[in-house]
């Protein structure tokens, strides 16, 4: 699925030299991002920031390439009760809360249909590179802990859909969903029975709604 991802963004790039017009610009906004999949229990929103610039390329009066190029805040709170026992007669559980920064440096290319001049409706593949991390926890027994975790993919990918409108001429309001497609953590090697074994990485990916407000040159 990456590699098919990864194809279409450079195919979609391949196709901008048969661009008659281009318009560029910058945009910035707020990201309510998430971790979904059947592994995803426990993981709720999280805001964050983006701010980036795209160029839109037309292939026609109704059909663009558009490829940006933004830094993004994503990740996900969580809370969960961990089990455990101090004995027979007494199990006991202690709560584990915090939240899982993961800051990416994220490069769409979607194909666009503008019905009218102003509005734009967009659909197509999405990268992202991991560029920082850091996960921080709050135990009710140790209290709060920080940690950039090791086992994370340096790289995601996914499809994004998105809707824009500019108003006054040259100023842009837009809102897109990402569908992450890749899972965002590495499998594991575990050593057990005289073996070497690998788990599969849990089905857990990223989800981002991304508002924001941008300038059209």
């Amino acid at each position: 699925m990456k590699k098919t991802i990864v194809l279409s963004v450079l195919l979609s790039v391949g196709l901008m030299n048969a661009q008659q017009k281009q318009r560029y610009g910058l945009f910035a906004g707020v990201n309510i991002s998430s971790l979904s999949g059947s592994d995803a229990d426990g993981f709720s929103s999280r805001t964050g920031f983006h701010a980036g610039g795209f160029i839109w390329n037309y292939l026609s009066d109704k059909i663009s390439i558009d490829v940006e190029l933004a830094y993004s805040q994503m990740g996900s709170d969580f809370n969960a009760n961990i089990p455990y026992k101090l004995n027979d007669m007494n199990p006991s559980s202690f709560s584990l809360s915090g939240k899982l920064k993961a800051d990416y440096l994220r490069l769409p290319v979607l194909f666009s249909y503008h019905p009218i001049n102003d509005l734009s409706v967009s659909l197509g593949p999405e990268i992202g590179i991991l560029i920082n991390k850091e996960l921080e926890y709050n135990q009710s027994i140790n209290g709060t802990t920080k940690q950039k975790p090791d086992n994370m993919q340096q790289f995601d990918a996914g499809i994004k859909v998105k809707a824009q409108y500019i108003f006054a001429k040259h100023y842009l309001a837009s809102m897109g969903y990402y569908f992450g497609m890749t899972k965002i953590y590495k499998s594991t090697a575990v050593y057990a029975s005289n073996s070497l074994n690998f788990q599969d990485a849990p089905k857990i990916y990223n989800s981002n709604l991304g508002i924001s407000v941008g300038y059209v040159f």
